[in-house]
This record gives structure tokens, sequence and C-alpha cells, in this order.
């Protein structure tokens, strides 16, 4: 095998995982409501607690305008093929106060659960409801899914 053909098939193969890897995850999907945006991040790997389980780290980047509070409904699922639903696995309701416009990040760590053979499919979704300055409080957005992560038990 001469230099040129190992370089193609290391670029094809670096095309190929680099593809499989985002096309898998699948992109986040915001949710925006009353000057809020919200956005679920798929799933990463973040160590093991202290009975040896995996543990996942569920993002949650937020960007608010100033005198609003957003109150986000969090759910970690894990996704099964049709017929059968998915299964949730964790949830928190969670609030964060904007006294001026920024930005923050919400981790919430949960084990990776065991719900069937082979690899977990684990994913989040979330909605949001907004509280301005004044007390007026949005009725809550629809459910918005983070892209799907494989894991291994």
């Amino acid at each position: 095998m001469n230099a040129r053909t190992t370089t193609a098939r290391a670029l094809a193969a670096g095309i190929l995982a680099t593809t499989a890897a985002f096309g898998f995850a699948g992109s986040a999907q915001a949710v925006s409501l009353a000057g809020c945006t919200a956005t679920p991040y798929a799933p990463v790997f973040s160590g093991f607690n202290a009975a040896g389980n995996k543990v996942l780290r569920y993002t949650v980047r937020i960007v608010c305008a100033g005198g609003r509070t957003i109150t986000v409904h969090q759910q970690s699922r894990e996704a099964d093929p049709w017929p059968n639903p998915d299964d949730t696995v964790g949830s928190t309701t969670f609030s964060r106060a904007f006294p001026a416009a920024g930005v923050q990040i919400v981790n919430i760590y949960r084990p990776l659960p065991n719900t069937e053979w082979g690899n977990e499919e684990m994913y989040q979704r979330i909605r949001i409801r907004v509280t301005s300055s004044n007390g007026v409080v949005s009725a809550w957005s629809g459910w918005d899914n983070s892209g799907v992560r494989s894991f291994s038990n």
C-alpha cells in the first residue's frame, strides 16, 4: 500500500467517524419564549459515581433579556424504537433569574440507567416558562429535544 492510498483511507475513515458522531448525536433544538432562549445539549459522559456507575451530564444553556426569570422543566430520557414509548429516567424543574441580560449554563448529573439489553440511547427534553419583572407569567412552551447519544453500560 502506498502513501497516497493510506492517506485516502485515513481521510475517509476520519470523515466517516466524524459524520457518525455528529450525525447520530443530532443538533440541539432551542426553545424561545418571552425574551428567553434555552438550548438542551446531548448528554455527555462525566465520570463514575461512588457505586461505580457511569454518570451523564445534561447541559442546558439559557440566554435571557434583563428583568426575566425562567423556569425550566427538564427530563432525561432513553430513546426506544417505535412502537415503544421513550423512558423518562429523571426529571427536575429549576428557575434562574436574570436581573440583567445574560447567559447561564446549568448542568444536571444523573447515573446512566439500565433499561434494556445493549446500549442506552440518551437525550434530554426541556420546556420553559418565563416570568417578567412586572409579574406576568407565560404558559409553558412545547417540549424541545437535544440530540441523542448512545452509551454502553
